[in-house]
């Protein structure tokens, strides 16, 4: 950014002097010379003609300097808020990207629980990077984490591609039914749905395709 804008300063330089270079050229046309004869007589007409045409002149230059600034006091300050926004797109759609990844981690300890308190161990495990044991766990930090993640998963809607958000969006429907941040519980039959549900979301979405996808649109030199 700085390389960018020191090229636009030296580029407006570049302008004024070519405007400079162009004055002279038209004072010399016109026939007026730096010249020291003493012995010669002043045309004052000709000299106040002169003068007209040079304030004419330089009044238009002023004109496109005072043009030229403007033009880059306005550029500088947008171009640096376009990359802010940039930046700022570029950190949400990778706390996406991660959130996902750790879902898939999430998944292969899914495919071995047995009841919703392996789903818990799981979740923190995958998600809090937390070995402590399940007694240990704090049920409002369990709840808050589920929301965040499940809230981070969301916001592929208005972050990525259509296509990419209705993959994810199935794993949202089969997270909220497999992990229960409740006390309702669930019986053996319903919790093996919501896992099988669960693994059939992370492979029908084609994950590794809309991870690729998302890296895509990472990219930051696309922007």
């Amino acid at each position: 950014m700085q390389i960018k804008l020191k090229n636009k300063g030296f580029l407006c330089f570049v302008v004024v002097l070519c405007l400079g270079l162009v004055f002279l050229l038209l004072m010399y046309q016109m026939g007026f010379r730096i010249t020291y004869a003493p012995d010669l007589e002043n045309s004052w007409n000709a000299i106040s003609g002169t003068a007209s045409w040079v304030s004419v002149i330089v009044s238009v230059l002023g004109v496109i300097a005072s043009f030229l600034a403007v033009w880059s006091a306005i550029q500088v300050p947008k171009k640096i808020a376009e990359r802010q926004i940039k930046v700022d797109l570029f950190e949400k759609r990778y706390r996406v990207y991660r959130t996902l990844i750790l879902c898939d981690s999430f998944s292969a300890l899914v495919s071995i629980s047995t009841g919703l308190a392996d789903i818990e161990i799981f979740f923190y495990q995958s998600f809090c990077n937390i070995s402590e044991e399940p007694k240990m766990y704090q049920y409002k930090l369990f709840a808050a984490k589920y929301v965040q993640v499940t809230d981070n998963l969301a916001e592929s809607k208005f972050l990525f591609s259509e296509d990419i958000w209705k993959g994810v969006c199935k794993i949202i429907e089969s997270m909220q039914k497999l992990v229960q941040t409740g006390e309702k519980g669930m019986s053996k039959e319903e919790f093996d749905k919501a896992k099988q549900d669960y693994l059939d979301a992370m492979k029908s979405c084609e994950l590794k395709l809309i991870l690729n996808k998302m890296e895509e649109e990472l990219n930051l030199t696309k922007f």
